[in-house]
């Protein structure tokens, strides 16, 4: 096993390669049983000399960048193995730690561990899983739930302790007792961070495929079951063991053999296809009659992808199911895999049982290809005259790929209709974009009561609806909301709240139309994936910082790089709190063009999406003008972003994504 020992180490050498590390048998069994490695005590100076454990997510987090931070604030990075273990020394370095690992896929929210002292009497390497439920006990040190606090060195050594960790445990497993009890876990016994386990839905790794830690109303962490998930238990200091979560009706294994049918049905076995794949398949537009499963999901299905496990988001009893034509009892699940090039990633899909006492994959039912999802957003105006507009956004992210870009989604496609939770009592409604660079509808800057009878375009250039904002931290923000404005058609009049946050797993009607107003085919029924978020869920997350190159040269008028540009250098850091903790970006967007006010604008879009050069937490990326998301070259003839002069406007975004929910760092100069 390699190990980095220095302070602050280059995070990401390869972003896609995985570093070989192993666990020995004696470590496992040193650290056997209930007990808490935090508490451990004896009269011998022998201490361990490494921590090491298992990352694992619902099957093991393969490729994860485990980063160490001790209570000076001195870390250490490496990578998990193919079994999602982990291994670092502790010279150097003084309890208490914080171990956080992230996903380079962007699959997986940050997950965090942590370690009070580092016990004497035996050289035995420290176990240290990081697991959902090890970060269940990570949030609950915290007031506000947000685990990231505690790679603060300051807050690490001061609420970092053997008891503040062991009060913490005890109350995660009176919540969980009915689910423990029910995989033959010790709900007296267990020690999520210390004992060992292996990730194959059985015992303790049943108990992590049994609940769901996402981000509340609150903007902390919380914790469900995947049977209700409408009853979660808030995560920090004040959590409250009254509630238990209750048992999925289903064990963590009931779709091993469905999974093994689709692997076989992949790998050639046509026979058994039938087995894993219902007749009645269709996901957004994608049934037996155009390629089905394999061709929706393709970067599953090429040659030299596996799968690795399933996690199920929800359950749905038999006629309980929001989704058309799915009567029997069916679950909202991830298939997780790895393609040829050895990254991690999803399929999200329906499951349904079969009626023989097993279950198959029959899609979201679905005849367009329509996606919602939560998403989180950061705002920031570098223009004086803007810079009270600074805020958090959350929301809804409503992607409709044109029929250029998703040959299942009709041609003559004028505009559509989304309503249910959260929106407006008429829904909202996206149109064909007026920018160059994109492949998806936008929603309307506008007001609109029924579908336009002529073809039209929409100036706004997003598809994502804004139902709720609040200022940046330690900032002026007076930002709201306008009514006639140039907002109005893709954000709340009112701000949602905690009281008014639609349910989780929310369904929403979606209506096509074309260009003569005329509907296209049945209502869509699509369910939001992704936890509905409030604002107070940004201060969670571990925010970039755009290079102050990028800042002052190409988001300024005054700036170097001011003139018309064919691309763009864009840099930032994901160092946060002293360490490079950030979430790996996977994507760049620049918007650049007149004000959507104009009489006639005129934008061109550029994206970048991949694996940015990295080095000590520092990244960057270049993005081509007028390159759309799905990489095709929109300009018909060489396109540049135009000047930033009066009238124009230049956006960088930074996104990515973590269980579903979108992320976007935006910079903004309006001259």
């Amino acid at each position: 096993m390699k190990h980095n020992k220095r302070a602050n180490p280059q995070r990401f050498k390869s972003e896609l390669t995985l570093l070989a590390s192993a666990i020995s048998l004696s470590f496992l069994a040193a650290c056997g049983g209930g007990g808490s490695s935090q508490s451990a005590t004896s009269t011998s100076t022998t201490t361990p000399s490494s921590i090491g454990g298992t990352v694992a997510v619902g099957d093991a987090l393969a490729g994860a960048n485990v980063t160490l931070i001790d209570s000076t604030g001195k870390s250490v990075t490496t990578s998990s193995d193919a079994g999602g273990n982990y291994s670092i020394s502790l010279t150097g370095f003084t309890a208490p730690f914080v171990l956080v690992a992230t996903d380079p896929g962007g699959v997986n929210a940050p997950l965090y561990s942590v370690t009070a002292t580092v016990p004497t009497g035996s050289s035995a390497p420290i176990v240290a899983n990081v697991t959902p439920l090890t970060t269940a006990v990570a949030a609950q040190l915290t007031s506000d739930g947000n685990p990231l606090e505690l790679t603060k060195a300051a807050t690490l050594a001061a609420d970092v302790s053997t008891t503040s960790v062991n009060n913490a445990i005890s109350t995660l497993n009176t919540i969980l007792t009915p689910i423990l009890s029910a995989n033959g876990v010790s709900p007296s016994a267990f020690n999520p961070i210390s004992q060992p386990f292996t990730p194959d839905q059985t015992g303790a790794d049943a108990v992590i495929d049994s609940v769901a830690v996402t981000t509340g109303a609150s903007g902390g962490l919380q914790i469900s079951s995947t049977s209700a998930p409408g009853t979660a238990v808030a995560l920090n200091t004040s959590t409250s063991a009254s509630t238990q979560l209750a048992v999925p009706p289903v064990a963590a294994n009931y779709l091993a053999a469905t999974l093994q049918a689709l692997s076989q049905c992949l790998s050639g076995t046509t026979s058994a296809c039938s087995t894993a794949i219902d007749t009645n398949y269709l996901e957004n537009g994608y049934s037996s009659t155009n390629g089905g499963f394999q061709a929706y999901h393709a970067d599953l299905s090429a040659s030299g992808s596996t799968i690795t496990g399933a996690k199920t988001l929800v359950y749905w009893p038999a006629g309980q199911s929001p989704l058309p034509n799915v009567t029997r009892a069916s679950a909202l699940v991830r298939i997780f895999y790895t393609n040829k090039a050895g990254q991690h990633n999803f399929a999200l899909t329906v499951v349904q049982a079969n009626g023989s006492g097993g279950w198959d994959i029959v899609g979201n039912q679905q005849a367009y290809n329509v996606t919602i999802s939560s998403f989180v957003a950061a705002r920031q105006y570098l223009d004086a005259s803007d810079a009270s507009s600074n805020r958090y956004e959350t929301g809804l992210g409503i992607t409709v790929p044109t029929s250029s870009a998703s040959a299942v989604n009709p041609s003559n496609l004028g505009s559509v209709n989304v309503a249910g939770a959260g929106l407006p009592s008429g829904g909202v409604w996206l149109e064909p974009r007026s920018g160059t660079g994109n492949t998806s509808l936008a929603l309307t800057t506008r007001i609109v009561t029924s579908a336009p009878t002529a073809a039209v375009t929409t100036s706004s250039n997003t598809s994502l609806y804004r139902w709720a904002w609040q200022a940046l931290p330690s900032d002026t923000s007076t930002f709201a909301f306008a009514p006639n404005s140039s907002d109005e058609g893709y954000m709340a009049a009112t701000p949602l709240t905690a009281q008014t946050l639609p349910a989780p797993y929310a369904s929403y009607t979606v209506t096509f139309y074309d260009t003569t107003g005329a509907q296209i085919g049945s209502p869509l029924n699509v369910v939001n994936s992704t936890p509905p978020l409030l604002p107070s869920a940004a201060q969670g997350v571990a925010w970039q910082t755009l290079g102050s190159d990028v800042t002052s040269n190409f988001l300024r008028p005054s700036g170097s790089l001011a003139a018309a540009q064919a691309t763009a250098a864009i840099d930032w850091s994901g160092v946060v709190n002293g360490q490079n903790v950030s979430p790996l970006v996977t994507g760049i967007q620049i918007q650049a063009g007149t004000d959507t006010s104009a009489s006639t604008p005129a934008e061109v879009d550029g994206w970048w999406t991949g694996v940015p050069t990295a080095q000590n937490g520092q990244y960057s990326a270049t993005v081509t003008a007028g390159l759309a998301q799905n990489g095709v070259q929109t300009c018909t003839s060489a396109c540049s972003f135009p000047a930033l002069t009066t009238g124009v406007s230049r956006l960088v975004q930074l996104n990515w994504g973590a269980e579903g929910v979108s992320y976007y760092n935006i910079w903004k100069y309006n001259d």
